[in-house]
């Protein structure tokens, strides 16, 4: 049973020695979060840092922002100033090119330690990032110092920032626009403080790494760790991953083409750790070769005299050591995945004899030209025609001993032939999909004369005819008479097919009626009720103006009944008056006044 300090390391390192460190960031910010404690550890002993942010951060920001952004924490860091490579974000890619140039930049800043995010990591950017480290050390002979941003790591090396974590918590505060998607910074913290958990009380925080040798890189360490993101035993270590699957043979025949270079580097970048590269030369004189193709063993077999194809192709099955083999003509190339996908079904089906899949036809310099060979295996029309190009095919080496080799009487589709020897040892396995490219141009004549009517397919027919099954020749003969009914039908579901068409023209037509219609009643009553809405309108202000009279003539009624109130108050004080005991003793002065009044 393992013990904790199997699992993770009981004691912290206060720096991690180096003449140099190159980090590489995903993206702007990542160098911070994921090992701006090491950065500052570096500065503080007086190692040169040179950070590389791959990607411009587009995804999730203004990249000018985040480039201010990233610089603002490299001066409190006081590394210097990153470099900015704007990739684009989520859109960075593991290939030979972008290998060379970590490499490059390595040589340049003389670092010993290159920093790069996990294979265990969420983000595709830092994923790809982590291939990229790992190879480009590889190459270099550098030590890899993987360290978690967005997933923890199995560590086996433990960093005390416990003197830089201030230093850091300020410089991650810098990122104000990716703070403002989630508190990174917080998130960080409380991860740095957690790797703590197994060191003494006085560390307050730590970074976790795994730190991995060339030597470690080169036994296909980084690619088992890639592969298993979460390990169950304990630390990890070469010995603990020695590559796994079969050993496939990659088998190259080569007329020294300047292609040669981009098909072995496509080879150098395959994701399967465990391949072997046998490069037969089919002419004198080929010019020497690396004994290595990336990680991988690279053997140059040379010749005294010109070698036809189907030599060569028989000289390449006696040299490989393969359990599974695989040829690669030295004009076409593989994607990174090609070999994994097809011995992962090879694995799984140990009745099947072969498996393929799906080629893309390029021009001459390497463009893409649409189509693809990607079809389903039918042994029938095997027999008439060839299904696949020959990069396209994982094949057992068992069945060399079969008796499956190279006709060397063909100058020509020999493959065609080799895969046809090959189906009577039992179907051959598709995998759809496409994972290779097949490049069309001028070579070795192979695509001139090479219809059902030219000599080479010709003389397959003449070989293999005797060979046919009774059952094979009479599923081809049955196919052929029924071509002329296959025809018919046809034609019949093409003329089903246009009257459909016919109808659905028609459908749409009355369909685009329809719109039309409701399109104009729509708009009319949109005109209705506008109409009306302005009635409303017009209603509602004769209304309010109603209002208004009635309120008027409510105030002229209250002013009346108000003054014909006074009028009878006046009346009844007068009333009261006249029926009043002065007024009528008064009577007879008020008589003799009006008399004694002279006259006008």
């Amino acid at each position: 049973m393992p013990l904790e300090s199997d699992l993770v390391p009981y004691q912290a390192v206060s720096a991690i020695a180096a003449r140099g460190a190159l980090v590489l960031a995903p993206h702007a910010d990542d160098e911070v979060f994921g090992c701006a404690g090491a950065i500052a550890a570096h500065v503080a002993a007086g190692v040169p840092v040179r950070v590389v942010v791959l990607t411009d951060g587009a995804a999730h920001g203004e990249p000018s922002q985040r480039v201010q952004e990233s610089r603002a924490a490299a001066d409190i860091l006081g590394y210097g100033q990153p470099e900015f490579w704007s990739y684009p974000d989520r859109g960075l890619r593991y290939d030979d090119g972008v290998v060379q140039r970590v490499m490059q930049a390595l040589a340049d800043c003389g670092a010993d330690l290159l920093y790069a995010p996990s294979p265990w990591e969420l983000h595709p950017d830092h994923r790809q990032g982590a291939a990229i480290a790992a190879e480009a050390a590889r190459r270099s002979g550098v030590r890899l110092a993987y360290y978690e941003v967005g997933a923890p790591l199995r560590p086996n090396l433990l960093l005390d920032i416990s003197a830089s974590a201030e230093t850091k918590a300020r410089a991650m505060q810098c990122f104000a626009s990716q703070l403002g998607y989630q508190d990174y910074a917080r998130q960080i913290r409380a991860l740095n403080e957690y790797r703590s958990y197994s060191l003494p009380a006085a560390v307050a925080a730590a970074e976790a790494y795994l730190l991995l040798s060339a030597a470690d890189l080169d036994s296909g360490l980084a690619e088992a760790l890639a592969a298993v993101p979460v390990s169950l035993g304990g630390a990890p270590s070469p010995a603990a991953a020695q590559p796994v699957g079969p050993l496939v043979s990659i088998l190259v025949r080569s007329v020294d083409r300047e292609l040669l270079a981009e098909a072995l580097d496509s080879v150098a970048l395959q994701t399967y750790p465990n391949i072997e590269v046998v490069v037969v030369a089919a002419q004198p004189g080929h010019r020497p070769l690396s004994e290595r193709c990336g990680r991988f063993p690279l053997r140059l077999v040379l010749t005294d005299e010109g070698l036809p194809r189907s030599r060569a192709a028989n000289k390449a099955l006696a040299q490989a050591r393969g359990e599974y083999l695989l040829f690669l003509d030295d004009d076409d190339w593989l994607m990174p995945g090609h070999v994994a996908r097809l011995a992962h079904v090879l694995q799984r089906q140990p009745h099947a004899p072969a498996v393929y899949t799906g080629v893309a036809l390029a021009s001459s310099d390497g463009v893409m030209l649409g189509q693809t060979f990607d079809l389903p295996f039918d042994g029938i029309r095997q027999l008439a025609g060839n299904l696949t190009p020959i990069q396209a095919v994982l094949f057992r080496k068992e069945l060399v001993a079969q008796g499956c080799r190279f006709d060397e009487a063909l100058d020509r589709f020999e493959d065609w032939d080799f895969w046809l020897q090959v189906a009577r040892q039992g179907a051959m396995v598709h995998l759809p999909g496409i994972s290779a490219a097949y490049r069309i141009h001028p070579s070795s004549g192979v695509h001139e004369d090479s219809g059902p009517q030219g000599a080479p397919t010709q003389r397959i027919y003449e070989k293999w005819q005797a060979a046919w099954s009774a059952g094979q020749g009479a599923a081809l003969m049955q196919r052929a008479w029924s071509c002329s009914d296959l025809e018919v039908e046809l034609a019949s579901a093409r003329d089903t097919l246009d009257e459909l068409q016919g109808l659905l023209a028609e459908h749409a037509r009355t369909i685009a009626r329809l719109v039309q219609e409701t399109s104009e009643q729509t708009h009319l009553i949109a005109q209705r009720t506008h109409v009306i809405a302005e009635q409303s309108e017009a209603i509602t202000r004769q209304m309010q103006l109603i209002g208004d009279h009635s309120q008027q003539l409510a105030e002229q009624q209250r002013v009346a009944q108000a003054q014909r109130q006074l009028a009878d108050e006046r009346q009844a004080r007068i009333d009261d008056f006249l029926r009043s005991t002065s007024w009528r003793v008064t009577a007879p002065l008020r008589w003799l006044s009006s008399k004694l009044k002279p006259r006008a």
